[in-house]
């Protein structure tokens, strides 16, 4: 049959009754709404991450802030404590900031022995070992 020429209604009839043109045009309106409600998915999605991205932005800005507030009311806290203790502003004020000196040089030591880490030295050894001549 020649692919321009327009099928007569006998023709139309048995490609009709074919089962296997039908679930070809099944499979492929299947496929469109399936592509199509896939894209619905991906489309309302973004939208979904749009929102939450401006959400997580602004809560990492307030983080820092808040965290300062609550290191700066623990240590006021613990100043006030001392000072009624040792009956010393001066005194309470120096000790609790030897106290923040203290836990800062800590986690500067172990971020130290962290980063260490992060250029994979026993790999690092392991791959140079097995390019060696033995």
């Amino acid at each position: 049959m020649d692919p321009g020429a327009i099928p007569s209604s006998a023709e139309a009839a048995k490609a009709a009754s074919d089962p296997t043109s039908s679930v070809v045009s099944k499979l492929l309106r299947d496929s469109t709404e399936y592509a199509r409600a896939l894209g619905q998915l991906v489309a309302s999605e973004t939208e979904l991450a749009k929102v939450n991205l401006v959400r997580i932005v602004v809560v990492a800005l307030l983080v820092p802030a808040v965290a300062a507030g609550v290191v700066l009311a623990l240590n006021a806290w613990l100043a006030a404590l001392l000072a009624g203790w040792v009956a010393s502003w001066a005194l309470a004020i120096g000790v609790v900031a030897l106290i923040n000196v203290t836990a800062l040089a800590f986690a500067v030591w172990l971020l130290r022995g962290w980063w260490r880490t992060l250029s994979l030295p026993r790999s690092r050894a392991a791959l140079s070992g097995l390019w060696e001549k033995p």
